[in-house]
């Protein structure tokens, strides 16, 4: 396996080459956003050590494996020039029209006219009638759903600290001074039912495989919902999806999460490294981007936790 990355990601761990690349402050370029919009972006540092930008280690792999031609490029424009010429809804992109801070949305055609709302006027959707379709669809439940033995829901998604796994914000102090280590939400109502306080270690067991990590009291969810982050590498919330040994049951052990704090707060302050209870949202706060979910069960103080969460890996 061959991964190029910035940093010694979790990822990197299992490969069997590693190219480091550089970060977007570091070479020339361009973006394209979910908007259609082409950003171009300026070089501000020399690249670190022997990394290199993506277009020149593509670039340097070509030749190696003999590429025929073509593979002599001396700056990203002049990829982007070959793009032009061979992409119509490129066609007229070029560096010299996106200097500065010029943008463009697809498609732009050759004299660089480009479209920021598309299907309007004299271009319609390519179908028969000008118009797009709409086509309804059957709803389809759950494959598995709460039993008595599975009987609560894990959701997961994003902590509003970390990008993704947090390969670059665990890299910031004060970022990972907030979110210390991973956790799992549980409502007021489900802890008393089972006998959960905050930092105490449970397991979330499906039938296909478990995790292990601390409770957080909150009122962020309610009922039987839970909610646990997807950035941990150590304790990853996709763990009851796929098979493997039930580990010893969990104990209570001292709380050392100080994050929702954090979250609630704009300004980034410097916490305490140890608090004996989070402090909880104010009534109603919602977290932005859920997306992903799950069925699960919880435990008491020596007990665990399981779901009936479908194997799946998310995304």
């Amino acid at each position: 396996m061959v991964v190029q990355d910035i940093f010694f990601s979790e990822t990197c761990r299992f490969a069997d080459i590693i190219l480091p690349a550089s970060p977007s402050l570091e070479k020339e370029g361009t973006f394209v956003s979910t908007e259609r919009r082409i950003q171009r972006f300026y070089e501000t540092f020399e690249p670190l050590g022997d990394s290199k930008p993506d277009w020149e280690i593509y670039q340097l792999i070509a030749q190696k494996l003999g590429g025929a031609g073509g593979w002599n490029y001396k700056h990203p424009s002049e990829v982007m020039d070959e793009v032009a010429g061979l992409t119509p809804t490129f066609a007229g992109v070029s560096y010299e029209r996106l200097e500065g801070y010029n943008t463009l949305q697809w498609p732009v055609a050759k004299d660089g006219t480009d479209q920021p709302c598309l299907y309007l006027g004299d271009t319609p959707f390519p179908l028969p009638d000008g118009l797009a379709s709409f086509w309804p669809l059957e709803y389809v439940p759950p494959s598995e759903e709460q039993n008595a033995t599975y009987d609560l829901h894990l959701n997961n998604g994003r902590l509003l600290e970390h990008f993704e796994q947090g390969n670059l914000s665990y890299r910031v102090p004060g970022i990972k001074e907030m979110t210390p280590e991973v956790f799992v939400e549980v409502s007021p109502e489900l802890a008393r039912e089972r006998g959960l306080e905050s930092g105490q270690w449970v397991q979330l067991e499906s039938p296909y495989g478990f995790v292990r990590v601390k409770v957080l009291v909150t009122q962020r969810v309610s009922g039987r919902q839970m909610y646990m982050p997807l950035n941990s590498s150590t304790h990853p919330v996709n763990r009851p999806s796929r098979e493997g040994p039930i580990a010893p049951t969990a104990r209570k052990l001292p709380l050392r999460h100080p994050h929702p704090a954090g979250r609630r707060r704009r300004r980034r302050q410097a916490l305490p490294r140890r608090l004996p209870r989070p402090r909880l949202p104010s009534p109603g706060q919602t977290r932005p981007d859920r997306n992903h979910e799950t069925n699960v069960e919880t435990a008491s103080e020596e007990s665990t936790i399981t779901s009936s969460e479908r194997p799946q890996t998310p995304s």
